[in-house]
């Protein structure tokens, strides 16, 4: 009898134990694994601007779709971001046009979301279809099926075709915000991000 005490305390005892330490184990894999995954950005605070102009240079992608419109994803940015930051103001420049010398812009302004995986940040749809249905006038366009506003300044009498990535913008709702200004001219060792309409 005083031996299956022994044992049964003995197993109660290691259970008890193994059972803690995988609880803290499992914690601190959770503590580490953002930081970790996939090279994923997950605080904006722990870059500077040169830091983040190379990762979005290498990682904003446009997505065509055969319907004609596009999407905008950050590959590289996790959806913890949009705790820090809240809004995305993404702006281009077209492509050889101008109005009294001043560039012709076109703002995506933009709620930071997550995915459907709750880890990425959520792609911005550019629903080209509907832009090129408006006439082309200094206006902001919110559409239908889009969280984001779609802000024209120095528009000309035709949209333009081509448009180049020339910064992007994370601000949060205390007005602290993060600027990341991309190269918009060729050159050997970089290409402009472009969105052709």
């Amino acid at each position: 009898m005083e031996k299956i005490k022994s044992v049964f305390l003995f197993t109660l005892t290691f259970g008890l134990g193994f059972a803690i330490f995988f609880s803290y184990s499992t914690q601190a894999t959770l503590d580490r694994e953002p930081a970790s995954i996939g090279r994923k950005i997950f605080q904006l605070k722990n870059y500077d601007h040169d830091q983040l102009k190379q990762e979005l240079t290498t990682q904003f992608q446009v997505i065509n779709l055969q319907s004609g419109e596009k999407f905008i994803r950050f590959n590289n940015l996790s959806s913890q971001v949009c705790k820090q930051y809240q809004n995305l103001q993404i702006l281009f420049i077209a492509e050889g046009m101008s109005v009294a010398g001043e560039p012709t812009t076109m703002t995506i302004d933009s709620p930071c979301l997550p995915a459907q995986d709750p880890a990425e940040l959520a792609s911005i749809q550019i629903p080209v279809t509907k832009i090129l249905s408006q006439k082309p006038t200094n206006a902001t366009f919110n559409f239908d099926g889009s969280n984001a506003k779609f802000i024209f300044s120095n528009a000309s009498d035709a949209w333009p075709k081509t448009w180049i990535l020339r910064s992007v913008v994370f601000k949060n709702n205390n007005g602290d915000s993060k600027v990341v200004h991309l190269d918009t001219l060729l050159s050997e060792t970089t290409q402009p991000k472009v969105i052709e309409f």
